[in-house]
C-alpha cells in the first residue's frame, strides 16, 4: 500500500472509528478514489448540522433504516446504530429504523438487523464502538 492510501485510511479512521473492507481495497487500487469517497462519506454523515435538515441522530436513524432494508453488511447496520444512540437515539428508535425497512425490505432483513443489536448489547458486535445499556 502506498502512504498516501495508508494516509486516507487513517483519515477515515479518525473520523468513523474504523474502516471497512471496501476502504482497504481503494487505499491499494487508487488512493486519490479513496480520499474522495471518503470526503464525500463523511461530509453526508458527520457535516455540520447547523446548515443541515437532519440532525446527527436522525441521519444515523435513517442510515440503520436504508443499511437493512439493502441487506447491507452487518459492520454498516452495527455502526449507524450505534452512532444514532451516541447522538441521542433510545434503542427503541434504533429497532424503529429497522423495522421500517422491514415494509420494502421484507422480515429477514429486520431479523438481521435485530441479531446484530442482540449481540452488540450483549458486547458481541463486530464494529468496536461504546454502546449505552437499554
Amino acid at each position: 500500500m502506498t502512504p498516501e492510501g495508508k494516509a486516507e485510511l487513517d483519515k477515515i479512521r479518525a473520523v468513523r472509528g474504523y474502516t471497512l473492507p471496501v476502504h482497504d481495497y481503494l487505499a491499494e487500487l487508487d488512493p486519490e478514489m479513496l480520499r474522495r469517497y471518503g470526503d464525500l462519506a463523511s461530509y453526508a454523515l458527520f457535516g455540520d448540522a447547523d446548515e443541515r435538515p437532519m440532525d446527527l441522530k436522525t441521519r444515523f436513524l435513517v442510515l440503520v433504516g436504508v443499511t437493512t432494508a439493502v441487506k447491507g453488511d452487518r459492520e454498516g447496520v452495527e455502526w449507524a446504530a450505534a452512532r444514532a444512540i451516541q447522538n441521542g437515539a433510545t434503542w427503541h428508535e434504533v429497532y424503529e429504523a429497522a423495522f421500517m425497512a422491514a415494509l420494502p425490505a421484507g422480515i429477514p432483513a429486520f431479523e438481521a438487523s435485530c441479531r446484530a443489536f442482540n449481540e452488540m448489547k450483549k458486547g458481541e458486535g463486530w464494529v468496536d464502538v461504546e454502546v449505552p445499556e437499554a
